[in-house]
């Protein structure tokens, strides 16, 4: 470096002799000037090396952003580009599923659609990574800015392989069956199954989940690997008081492989003989194949002794007639059968009593299957034993319906938009059957008209819905009882039938000014009234009575016992024993008030047809909306329209002016009848 002295200090360096004189000097003049310089040109270049490093991690960040944002962008027009590809792939599946519920459900009416949720579109396919990374928040670049490309993407394939699992859905109408294991419950969002994962709701297979939350079980197949995703549930897919464990989910999936295992084997097995085996011409006159099926138990024999007498007596009925029982709950030979076995001896050969096999014990509703499926009938018109007809059934089986589906079904009053059964387009019914939602009414199973050698394997597997374990009908509330199971096992399998197409009425009175629908009123083809089913106010022939405070009973009935005590003792007399005051106490009680007034003609049971309240012709059914309500104090629940005057869709009859008149005096007068028999035999 060059120094300029100031002029009195220059010196002549290049003589030798001055040497010694000027080092001293120069090196006095350094340490006063570079030292400053010095130090004020390093904080200068300091301060350079500092910019052009900020400049350059700037520049990176930048450069990582627009990466991602690049990468984000392709990620979101290849999922586009796939959702594409799904949405027609499925659109074309839809039209497939259209096609055919239109070929197999004809006579079913209502059949309308076939629901596809658009979510569907994963069926099958695997969800693609690069999707599962668009969706995550650019956030997430700006705390890794300054780490590696690489990194920044190990991260994030490591955000989606925890938040979204490459789960499929389980194939539809596969034929082999699957071993597989239970991984656990997976929450999902916005009350649907395709919903936003819920990780922190996740719970294990064992754990019972609430039947308002939505997810599905994650299961893997043990052979494979591969994972599905199984009993999918939306909020309102369950009834409230269901249920539901992951833990059964191979089971719940098992379930239709079982039932087209039962199926195949009754089509070939050799002991499906016994659905075709000619009746036996002498056990019923005049060698009729034809017949009348009910199941009878003890709080139903005067209502069936009242039908069977009626049919005979009033309607001319010649249709025989077979009587099923459980020996658990019925003994032929009791006082409570008298009644039915003195209309057996009028006529042996047109009644007849079967016992109910061991299959349907500890099964309330199994019965009615178990009897249709065992009886000796080969055409049958099952009623339940509270369910009359207006006229003669026998017509039924010549009716076109019958001959040419050889299955008659009749709806109930509820279907997919009005329902108090939760049947509709998101339950779990529908995966549990492995078939598409079929938009019908659901079926009323007091009456069935069935060939039964026409609908041997539908019976079949009606008998597997009903009996076999375990029973997700019934743990999960999918249905009620047998109602809808032989509609289903006939849609399963797409065996004709014919449901009749005029939704029920309903048969009541009125209360305090209001309709109350305790009768349901099924309609034949033509829409005229054949049935009344009585499933609200049965038949008892006896006075119907409030019901009894029994704690409150029990209280007073010993307060009196302890009162005749101190009444006989203040009198000198022998205190009776304990049950004799019981007997005393209890005949010194009021009975509880009846429910209804007594009628004038002295029978028991209350007239509860006074009018009939109906569907109009004119009205759309997506307009039929029965409502369930109850009236004042009246223990009875009501069905129908409250105020049929400003009713739309519901007109009101009065059962006087209708052909059917009269038939609720015999049905009461029979019932008395009954229940006069029993205790005249007891006594």
């Amino acid at each position: 470096m060059k120094v300029d002295l100031p002029p009195s200090s220059r010196v002549n360096v290049s003589s030798p002799t001055h040497v010694a004189h000027v080092l001293p000097l120069m090196r006095s003049c350094s340490m006063g000037w570079w030292l400053p310089r010095v130090l004020l040109l390093s904080s200068l270049v300091y301060a350079l090396v500092i910019l052009a490093w900020s400049l350059h991690i700037h520049s990176y960040s930048r450069a990582s952003i627009a990466a991602f944002g690049k990468q984000k962008s392709e990620a979101k027009t290849a999922s586009e580009i796939l959702r594409t590809s799904y949405t027609t792939g499925i659109i074309a599946q839809q039209r497939e599923q259209e096609a055919k519920v239109r070929a197999t459900s004809g006579n079913v009416p209502n059949a309308l659609q076939v629901e596809t949720d658009l979510s569907m579109v994963q069926k099958g396919l695997r969800i693609p990574q690069e999707a599962a990374v668009a969706t995550i928040q650019i956030e997430d670049v700006h705390d890794t800015a300054s780490k590696s490309q690489s990194l920044i993407r190990n991260n994030l394939y490591k955000k989606y392989d925890k938040d979204g699992q490459d789960v499929r859905l389980y194939p539809q109408k596969e034929m082999e069956q699957r071993d597989l294991k239970c991984i656990g419950w997976r929450a999902t969002g916005k009350c649907s199954p395709y919903g936003p994962r819920k990780p922190e709701k996740d719970e294990g297979c064992d754990t019972r989940i609430s039947p308002r939350l939505s997810g599905f079980c994650e299961v893997e197949d043990t052979k494979t690997g591969e994972r599905f995703r199984v009993m999918q549930r939306y909020c309102n897919s369950l009834k409230d008081d269901a249920k539901f464990f992951c833990s059964d989910a191979a089971k719940f999936v098992n379930f239709r492989y079982e039932a087209r295992k039962a199926v195949d084997l009754a089509q070939s097995a050799i002991s499906m003989d016994h659905n075709r085996e000619e009746i036996d011409s002498s056990e019923f006159s005049n060698g009729q194949r034809d017949g009348i099926v009910m199941v009878v138990y003890p709080k139903l024999v005067p209502s069936a002794y009242a039908a069977i007498k009626t049919l005979r007596s009033v309607l001319g009925c010649k249709l025989p007639i077979e009587i099923w029982y459980s020996s658990d709950e019925m003994d032929l030979m009791s006082d409570i059968t008298k009644p039915l076995n003195a209309l057996a001896s009028e006529n042996p050969t047109l009644m007849r009593f079967q016992e109910i096999t061991i299959e349907s014990h500890n099964n309330v509703f199994g019965a009615k299957i178990a009897a249709i499926y065992h009886s000796r009938f080969a055409r049958l018109l099952f009623l339940d034993a509270d369910n009359m007809p207006s006229r003669d059934p026998t017509f039924l089986f010549n009716s076109r319906e019958f001959l040419d589906h050889g299955a008659v079904f009749w709806p109930d009053l509820w279907h997919p938009n009005r329902t108090i059964f939760n049947i509709h387009s998101k339950s779990l019914l529908w995966e549990l059957l492995d078939m598409p939602f079929i938009d019908m009414f659901e079926q009323e199973s007091g009456q069935l008209l069935i060939d039964r050698r026409r609908h041997t394997l539908a019976l079949e597997l009606v008998m597997f819905y009903s009996f076999h374990k375990p029973n997700f009908f019934t743990s999960m509330q999918l249905v009620h009882g047998d109602k809808d199971l032989f509609r289903l096992a006939w849609l399963t399998l797409e065996a004709p039938f014919h449901m009749i197409k005029t939704p029920p009425a309903l048969a009541g009175k009125f209360i305090n000014n209001t309709f109350c629908g305790l009768t349901m009123a099924q309609h034949d083809a033509q829409g005229a009234v054949l049935f009344l089913h009585r499933n609200s106010h049965k038949l008892m022939g006896e006075v119907l009575r409030e019901h009894v405070a029994y704690k409150m009973r029990a209280k007073a009935r010993l307060k009196k016992i302890a009162e005749l005590r101190w009444q006989y003792q203040r009198e000198g007399k022998q205190i009776p024993v304990l049950h004799e005051l019981h007997e005393m106490a209890e005949i010194s009680e009021t009975p509880s008030p009846t429910v209804d007034l007594p009628e004038s003609d002295g029978y028991p049971d209350a007239i509860v047809w006074t009018h009939l309240q109906s569907f109009k012709s004119t009205s759309k059914l997506e307009d039929y909306n029965v409502q369930a309500y109850s009236v004042a104090s009246n223990p009875q629940r009501c069905y129908g329209e409250p105020d049929a005057s400003k009713s739309a869709h519901f007109g009101l009859q009065e059962i006087a002016t209708l052909p059917f008149a009269g038939l609720e005096t015999y049905l009461r007068r029979y019932a008395a009848e009954a229940v006069a028999i029993q205790m005249a035999v007891a006594e």
